[in-house]
């Protein structure tokens, strides 16, 4: 088997970050454990790599940070290679990301102890990002009300202990 080019690792780069996204969007709260922000990493990266390449593709770090990319992609790498090598096209679009982000929060908006309304949030899918575990909060943290979400963590109180914490509230899959 040849060795892949750095062009190649663009390449299959570029519909890596398609298929992640599709595979996002399609997982739902919490994305399957994906890494929301894959997408993005890998549009990154690659821009870096191609614009590195554009310039001088004859640059010293291209091997290696091609392979770091490659890396980056994951399962989709194979099916990425599959797809180019097989006839595929590669997506010209920029994938939008699977969350609208909505509102950075702190104990001290929370209604009560462990209250927190506002009707925008309400019959959405969330994913809320909280500094106190410094990782997305999952369904034994807290539950969705009528009005907003209620925390579920054993002590937690946004009125004493809680109110400099801060969350980051996402409505995923808009």
């Amino acid at each position: 088997m040849a060795q892949l080019t750095v062009l190649d690792k663009i390449n299959i780069a570029k519909l890596s970050q398609t298929l992640a996204t599709i595979d996002i969007l399609k997982s739902g709260l919490y994305a399957g454990g994906i890494d929301l922000e894959l997408p993005r990493k890998l549009y990154c990266i690659r821009k870096t790599i191609e614009n590195t390449y554009n310039l001088n593709n004859s640059d010293s770090t291209l091997f290696a940070t091609s392979n770091y990319l490659i890396a980056l992609c994951g399962k989709y790498y194979l099916a990425a290679q599959s797809a180019i090598s097989g006839g595929g096209s590669i997506s010209p679009i920029i994938p939008t990301l699977p969350f609208t982000y909505l509102i950075p929060i702190t104990g001290a908006d929370f209604a009560d102890a462990t209250n927190y309304n506002n009707n925008k949030i309400v019959g959405k899918q969330l994913a809320i990002e909280w500094s106190g575990i410094n990782d997305y909060m999952d369904s034994t943290m807290f539950v969705q009300t009528a009005t907003g979400f209620q925390m579920i963590v054993a002590g937690f109180d946004a009125t004493t202990t809680n109110i400099t914490d801060k969350f980051k509230i996402f409505i995923v899959n808009p």
